[in-house]
């Protein structure tokens, strides 16, 4: 069943047709587009469902999703998502308008991709013993389960009579969903720039150990540096499909070369929604450059 917020976005039409689908699949994404034909993503698999957005459809969702005030939220819809809470992403592509090579506002919307959130726990007890004293990278090309297997992680490193002091940077609303227990000693810093979360998690929060998402840029690379010298592991995610290639962004090449992470993680989807991991260590992956 869809989340209720999902519900409200969504055409009686289109609803109509997704619904012959939940039987059948899991669906991770729900892809609206503009004269072109909708389709939903389970299971790595791209499915076109019967439904064709016009004009005046992406309007109304656009209106819907920004609360009827495209203002308040240009800057996100500039990064491309908005986010809904409850760790449902929207994500937003039509055409830029471009200052000084920044993005400053988006029209003529041509696609939504609304990323819904499932309740899944994931074997990670092998990624939880290398986070008690090593930081970890994890890696994979989008939609495998990054955000999945950090959340398992989180709650398994959170609870219990081992559990640890987790600071949890959500930039975009997702990474916590899923995580109300109430003896999970984590601490959510929702919305937060993903420098200024960090700092806060080492300066004020004493986390024992630091996760985010998706990082890359040169301004990760800083926070990252500066919270792995305050002695704190993080656990962080970021695209690619191989080390080699993850090394070839600056920030991340910056985080190799200051010996921040001891392990880099590389991610698959394997059977009964467990993952297959492929660890390097922090030499074997300067070896790859």
């Amino acid at each position: 069943m869809l989340d209720i917020k999902v519900m409200e976005i969504l055409s009686p039409k289109l609803l109509k047709e997704l619904d012959k689908h939940f039987a059948k699949h899991m669906i991770e994404e729900i892809r609206i587009r503009r004269k072109r034909q909708a389709y939903i993503v389970s299971g790595g698999r791209n499915i076109l469902i019967n439904f064709i957005a016009s004009d005046d459809e992406m309007i109304r969702i656009l209106k819907i999703i920004s609360h009827y005030s495209l203002y308040a939220y240009r800057d996100t819809i500039s990064q491309g998502y908005i986010s809904l809470g409850g760790g449902i992403r929207i994500g937003i592509i039509g055409n830029a308008s471009v200052e000084n090579g920044t993005i400053v506002g988006v029209y003529e919307i041509s696609e939504f991709a609304i990323r819904i959130p499932h309740s899944i726990r994931v074997n990670c007890d092998e990624m939880v013993k290398l986070s008690r004293y090593s930081s970890l990278l994890i890696y994979s090309p989008p939609g495998v389960g990054k955000t999945t297997l950090l959340r398992s992680m989180i709650y398994k490193i959170s609870q219990g009579y081992d559990a640890k002091r987790v600071a949890v940077i959500d930039t975009r609303g997702e990474l916590c969903f899923d995580l109300e227990g109430e003896d999970l000693l984590v601490s959510v810093l929702s919305g937060y720039p993903r420098k200024k979360g960090i700092e806060i998690a080492v300066r004020t929060m004493n986390a024992q150990i630091i996760f985010c998402d998706e990082i890359g840029d040169e301004q990760d690379a800083y926070a990252i540096t500066d919270a792995q010298g305050a002695g704190i592991p993080i656990v962080a995610s970021c695209h690619g499909s191989s080390v080699a290639e993850i090394l070839s962004h600056t920030g991340i090449y910056n985080l190799h070369k200051a010996k921040i992470f001891h392990h880099y993680v590389g991610l698959e989807r394997g059977k009964n929604k467990d993952f297959l991991y492929k660890i390097s260590t922090w030499r074997e992956a300067d070896d790859s450059i």
